[in-house]
């Protein structure tokens, strides 16, 4: 799906506890990538946060695409390259930084997130518990 208007999430579960992915808001993709390009059920869920406007398009219908219009490739290549660079930042930073350096990142960045999303969303996609964010946010001359 293209997200025309809305904010969604992506999770999946890990024993009983939802682990937060990604959002996704106007203007982005939202799909399970390996579902998608496999064709095979997904492990993580989408969950619309808000009121959503979507525009959706199949697998077929994307490998359509790309036979008829070859200048598409160009365009699916830069927007896989895009998502492909923010997922291993993502990495990169889940395994490098303190959470409060990656709160911090978040919302520079993404600040959306904090208006739409639930305490407990936001600390599972920063990898922390609800606990240790809402300390972070309690303290916010830390911020400054």
């Amino acid at each position: 799906y293209f997200i025309k208007d809305g904010f969604a999430r992506a999770y999946f579960y890990h024993d009983t506890k939802e682990c937060t992915t990604w959002f996704m808001g106007t203007g982005d993709f939202m799909i399970s990538v390996f579902s998608f390009f496999t064709q095979q059920p997904a492990v993580e869920n989408i969950e619309l946060l808000e009121d959503t406007t979507l525009l959706s398009l199949t697998w077929t219908q994307l490998q359509n695409i790309y036979a008829d219009f070859v200048e598409f490739n160009f365009v699916g290549r830069l927007i896989t390259e895009k998502y492909y660079m923010m997922s291993e930042e993502r990495a990169i930073l889940h395994r490098t930084l303190s959470a409060l350096e990656r709160y911090k990142i978040m919302i520079k960045k993404y600040p959306l997130i904090m208006q739409k999303a639930k305490l407990g969303q936001i600390a599972s996609y920063l990898d922390m518990s609800q606990e240790t964010l809402s300390r972070i946010r309690a303290n916010k001359g830390i911020l400054t």
